[in-house]
């Protein structure tokens, strides 16, 4: 069974992802296309903003972007693979200006149930999904009107590298291995608030303890998961995350926000290589 607490805002928090991640000699390596001078330069000169937090990224109105706090059903059930690519999507539709692109809670339980067999009301059938999976069928099939054009594996303990996909892929798709030392950090609003406890984790309530989870970073410490603004210090994230990918998605404009430093076309052809 998918493990779930009752949130502080009277809403279930499901899991839903395996632990523990998996490494695959074929995954893409996003370390593998980057020129660390360039990309420095580019870094110091802010055209590839390193604490970019697209939350508080200006809309084409000029207006902040409203706050996505639909669940989308990972409430309900443990899809927060497909509930993370959902928050993603909805706030790059709102980004792009594009009113056609709004996930809701029945498009992520169609796709929960069409990839992984998922029976509403039947715990049996709650059994997660991997995130590496969900890339592959983001980008052979689409999700909720959008196409994964490239996806590639970060190296999540360095900064510029996370900072990098973040902005090109307008945030991360990152697979964290909770602690149950985090089930009751929250700040005073009932919002995710997690930090590594003093004196530090202890095998009882360190990462995996409460299980894997799949979360839409916007910013270098920051996403949304269960409809909610989740903030993690850096030695959180250090110690739970487990998995970060590039996911570079058609509706985000990718290729306008590439920098100097990023080999993109070499990134393309060996997605396009990897798929023969």
């Amino acid at each position: 069974m998918i493990p779930h607490v009752l949130g502080p805002n009277g809403q279930y928090r499901h899991l839903g992802k395996p632990d523990p991640f998996r490494p695959d000699s074929r995954d893409l390596l996003v370390k593998k296309y980057i020129d660390k001078a360039a990309l420095a330069e580019a870094i110091a000169t802010a055209s590839t903003p390193l604490n970019c937090d697209w939350s508080a990224f200006p809309t084409p109105s000029g207006a902040l972007p409203t706050p996505d706090t639909d669940p989308l059903y990972n409430n309900v059930a443990g899809c927060c693979v497909l509930s993370g690519p959902g928050h993603m999507v909805n706030r790059i539709g709102k980004q792009a200006g594009r009113s056609d692109l709004v996930v809701t809670a029945k498009m992520v339980q169609a796709a929960y149930t069409k990839y992984t067999g998922y029976v509403p009301g039947d715990s049996s059938t709650d059994n997660g999904w991997v995130v590496r999976d969900m890339l592959k069928a983001w980008s052979t099939d689409g999700l909720y009107g959008t196409k994964c054009v490239a996806f590639g594996l970060v190296d999540q303990t360095n900064p510029d590298e996370v900072a990098l996909a973040n902005w090109i892929g307008m945030g991360t798709i990152g697979g964290y291995s909770l602690p149950l030392a985090s089930q009751d950090q929250n700040d005073d609003q009932g919002r995710p608030l997690w930090s590594v406890p003093p004196g530090g984790f202890t095998t009882a309530n360190g990462p995996g303890t409460w299980g894997g989870h799949c979360i839409w970073t916007h910013g270098p410490n920051n996403g949304n998961t269960w409809g909610e603004s989740v903030l993690f210090t850096p030695p959180w994230q250090l110690a739970c995350c487990d998995e970060m990918w590039l996911a570079a998605i058609d509706a985000a404009n990718v290729k306008g926000r590439i920098p100097a430093g990023f080999a993109w076309a070499d990134f393309l052809a060996d997605v396009q290589a990897r798929k023969q």
